[in-house]
């Protein structure tokens, strides 16, 4: 089964216990049984095939990079690695682990050991926080005027830690607002949407969605979204 991931403002460590999805293109990618899925920029298509058993714990990306001393700056196969000295143990005995419960549980000891002491975020924190919080109402230049600390180096600092920049994180989380309305409410009327995301005109709204969905509002909005939703970590449910 074959659908779009729709590109997300947080990231996910990801571990496969039995068949890996492929990431499909001109040449296809198999992900890895154990990776940090970053946020990407444009929506990519994954293939699930053969049998599943995988869990995900999604994560806000400024926190697990700088908790793991991993660097998010993006790379061009669409998966970061993760240390196999650290993750490989732990992959091995989240897989002997049954439930979902277990392996939550285990994973959350396994984090902690890392974070001994309550976290004291920074200003990188701060500045992903208030994106996240005004991305679809305030223009960037005013939430940067917020944060203590020279605009080159926050920026510079902030895809090391989120894998985009400061803009491409706000395209990401207006539309993803959108999408959660549409969810939500079940109606989809593009006036409201180019006026809720905050956005010049129809024309700037089709722009965006386009370049980050790859395909028209008119055009996505005719898929099962629901399947979409499940490939994109937005609803529960199981594929068969």
């Amino acid at each position: 089964m074959a659908e779009k991931f729709i590109p997300r403002p947080d990231i996910s460590i990801v571990f496969h216990f039995k068949d890996c999805p492929l990431i499909l293109g001109e040449t296809n990618i198999q992900l890895e049984p154990f990776f940090v899925a970053p946020i990407i920029p444009k929506s990519i298509v994954l293939n699930f095939h053969g049998t599943m058993d995988t869990f995900i714990i999604i994560c806000k990306p400024t926190v697990f990079s700088r908790v793991f001393y991993i660097d998010l700056t993006p790379i061009s196969k669409r998966s970061i690695d993760l240390p196999d000295t650290i993750f490989q143990p732990l992959w091995n005995e989240l897989s002997q682990l049954k439930t979902t419960d277990e392996r939550i549980n285990h994973f959350t000891d396994f984090a902690n050991s890392f974070q001994q002491t309550p976290y004291q975020p920074d200003v990188i924190d701060v500045f992903y926080d208030k994106i996240m919080e005004k991305g679809t109402t305030t223009l960037l230049k005013d939430i940067v005027k917020d944060c203590p600390a020279c605009q080159r180096t926050l920026e510079r600092n902030f895809i090391k830690r989120t894998g985009v920049t400061p803009k491409t994180l706000m395209r990401i989380v207006r539309l993803d607002y959108l999408w959660t309305k549409i969810k939500d409410e079940k109606a989809i009327d593009y006036q409201e949407l180019v006026f809720d995301g905050n956005y010049f005109d129809q024309a700037h709204f089709i722009n965006d969605f386009k370049s980050i969905i790859g395909e028209t509002p008119n055009y996505f909005f005719k898929r099962n979204l629901q399947i979409t939703k499940m490939f994109s970590g937005r609803a529960e449910g199981t594929l068969q």
